[in-house]
């Protein structure tokens, strides 16, 4: 099995995310998927991008901080799916945390990344565990 990640700033990325960790988060990524092989694209991006995004697949006319857009790699050439993550709400809610926005920026790629892998927040018990795993998995990458 074989996953690599790919990043895609379409804003300039905090200084502190150089270099993007997408051969540590692949290897996070294997451990949670079932067996297969293929691409993740990480985009960051700004909050009109994410507006329209939203707008468009969801039908709500507001930024957000994160969506994931899975798809079959039998018929996407090898994508298991992107994931946009808009800069300026990982900036706000980082402030809010009081933590560095590469801290955000990464958890907010790890939700993504794991709504691509099936897991959801439906119920509070999915919640508590997807939640969990981001967690670790932000603690893993970030240092």
């Amino acid at each position: 099995m074989r996953i690599t990640v790919r990043f895609h700033p379409s804003v300039a990325p905090p200084a502190d995310l150089e270099p993007f960790p997408g051969a540590r988060l692949a290897r996070l990524v294997e451990s949670e998927w079932a067996p297969v092989e293929g691409e993740i694209h990480c985009i960051l991006t700004g909050d009109a991008d994410l507006e329209d995004l939203n707008r468009q697949f969801r039908g709500i006319d507001a930024p957000t901080d994160v969506l994931a857009f899975p798809y079959d790699p039998e018929t996407a050439g090898g994508s298991l799916g992107d994931v946009f993550v808009s800069l300026p709400r990982a900036e706000a809610q980082a402030a809010e945390r009081g933590e560095p926005v590469v801290r955000e920026v990464i958890r907010l790629f790890v939700h993504g990344i794991l709504h691509l892998a099936g897991r959801d927040h439906e119920t509070p018990e999915s919640e508590r565990a997807m939640l969990a795993t981001q967690e670790e998995w932000v603690a893993r990458l970030v240092r």
